[in-house]
């Protein structure tokens, strides 16, 4: 959808204006002491508030499996409508950008809108300063301003504006390969025998496809997938393979290929999508590839968008994501899971701590999106059999951000309170906040072929897509019975956690002397409430409506 023009002397005045801005740049990062040139481009991306309240509770009532809604899920045009913000909300923040100059909605109810202008004309209309950063790690660098300015009456329709204050994360999640180079316990074979799927195959239901995304400069590697299947996983050959995006083929990376080679290794022969997008930091459309996914997600028909996601991305949640922005993230989780996607997230390589290894200010970190009560955060388990044991690096603890949503409050309070030994002090964490992990399966020993070679590979990024396609499973059945997709998963999770392996054994990683959450019956912090199995999941999901 596209916008006219106004002039560009229709610049508004900023007297009643809505301020943003932060005391100094995050640590990871330097000023390089340079600006971008005024002649640069950037686009600038402005996301709209809708009624999160009436979206939240219509999303909740169809993913509970007890509602006499349950699974009757939304299109994506009735989505939209109930998501869309007031036409007068549109109208003014249109207005605003057009004196920029052409202004484009990105989703089909224009909630976010974008215009691409120089640096100079940016600064003028928020009334910032955009200087020049590095990561000292990456040297990946960004214009930021540290502030801007909205005029009060954009302000009170706008959720976030970027690129302004918010400064990314320039590398996608985990990865960590396994120290034994020659240890690759958990083949597909393994890992179907493990969580019951055995010889079960997908395909035989119409639309049911599941997707990996992939961001920062990982790619797919059509050759590496059939040198998997040759030696790992000959039934999985068969799997139709669809690119979707912008960065979809290159120099093959090995989260690419962990997903690519996992999620249809276990849920074989359904139809899988490798989701790529260029960009290399989030929260602008030229250098942003999570949004441009979950943009596209929008704009995807209902009977081809995917019905399960794996991402293996994750940031530090209070470190780096801003709340107005994961806020305005969970609108568009809470999209998909109306239209009856899953989204499953690794939870993180870092145990309790920050992704540097650090617990800021005493406190453990806790990880975004997995923290979310969106979507469903998947950790990580060790041993490559039963009884399994927690993975030590498997991220997991209580939101700062979010409170434990309803379907989980009772488990994680009462984890929380847990006054055993070997419990960190209840001053690392916020006991009321949103819990996570939600599951787990196995982090570590994946034999993963990248550039001709098989390496050995160890994360939660191992474990997420390994979930997933054991969901895309589940969903083949209900689908061919002619019953609906499970869309969000956590309510049906946790009425039955008896359909999960629990893991009992184990300790996270936490900061220095302090340990991380252990594992314990029940959920715990650091493998949720445990491993699938496939057979007591089906016969659940097989008696929901």
């Amino acid at each position: 959808m596209k916008f006219s023009i106004l002039p560009l002397f229709l610049f508004p005045l900023l007297s009643s204006a809505t301020t943003e801005e932060r005391k100094t740049h995050p640590t990871a990062w330097k000023h390089t002491g340079t600006s971008p040139s005024a002649s640069e481009r950037v686009v600038l991306t402005f996301m709209l508030r809708s009624d999160n309240e009436a979206m939240k509770a219509e999303f909740l009532d169809r993913s509970n499996p007890t509602s006499e809604h349950f699974g009757k899920w939304l299109s994506n045009e009735e989505v939209h409508a109930l998501a869309a913000p007031s036409s007068s909300a549109v109208s003014s923040v249109t207005s605003y950008l057009s004196t920029l100059g052409e202004v484009t909605s990105k989703t089909p109810n224009s909630d976010i809108l974008t215009v691409s202008t120089t640096f100079a004309q940016a600064e003028k209309l928020l009334n910032a300063e955009y200087q020049t950063y590095s990561h000292k790690l990456t040297g990946h660098k960004i214009h930021r301003s540290l502030s801007y300015e909205i005029p009060a009456d954009i302000s009170a329709h706008v959720s976030l504006v970027g690129p302004t204050t918010r400064f990314p994360k320039p590398s996608q999640a985990m990865k960590i390969l396994d120290d034994d180079s020659s240890s690759t316990l958990n083949t597909p074979d393994n890992l179907r025998a493990l969580y019951s799927v055995n010889d079960v195959l997908g395909g035989t239901a119409k639309d049911n496809v599941q997707a990996v995304t992939a961001f920062l400069g990982q790619y797919y590697s059509e050759s590496d997938l059939n040198k998997f299947w040759v030696k790992e996983f000959p039934a999985g050959a068969d799997t139709p393979i669809k690119l979707v995006g912008d960065a979809t083929t290159g120099r093959a990376g090995v989260e690419s290929m962990l997903d690519i080679e996992y999620m249809p290794a276990m849920g074989a022969l359904n139809p899988t999508e490798f989701w790529g997008f260029s960009g290399a930091s989030p929260m602008d459309e030229a250098d942003e590839p999570f949004l441009t996914w979950l943009t596209t997600v929008s704009n995807t028909t209902d009977g081809e968008v995917p019905l399960v996601f794996s991402t293996s991305y994750g940031e530090d949640e209070t470190a780096e994501v801003p709340s107005d922005y994961s806020d305005r993230i969970n609108t568009e989780f809470m999209k998909c899971g109306l239209r009856g996607i899953s989204l499953l997230f690794a939870s993180g390589d870092s145990g309790a701590a920050s992704d540097s290894g650090t617990c800021p200010n005493d406190r453990f970190m806790p990880m975004w999106p997995a923290g979310s009560p969106y979507v469903t955060a998947v950790g990580g388990t060790t041993g490559g059999a039963m009884p399994e044991s927690a993975w030590s690096g498997s991220s997991g603890g209580f939101s700062d951000v979010f409170a434990a949503p309803s379907w989980q409050a009772d488990v994680t309070a009462a984890y929380a309170a847990n006054t055993d030994s070997d419990m960190p002090d209840s001053s690392y964490f916020n006991a009321t906040g949103r819990g996570f992990p939600d599951i787990a399966a196995q982090a570590v020993q994946y034999p993963v072929v990248v550039h001709g070679l098989t390496t050995p590979v160890a994360g939660t990024s191992c474990a997420c897509p390994c979930s997933s396609g054991i969901f895309g499973l589940l969903n083949d059945a209900r689908l061919a019975s002619g019953k609906s997709s499970l869309g969000f998963l956590n309510q049906i999770l946790y009425s039955n956690p008896s359909a999960l392996n629990d893991v009992t054994e184990g300790v996270q990683g936490g900061c220095g002397r302090v340990a991380g959450f252990p594992a314990k019956e029940g959920w715990d912090a650091v493998t949720g409430l445990g491993s699938p199995n496939y057979e007591k999941l089906l016969d659940v999901v097989m008696a929901l409506p």
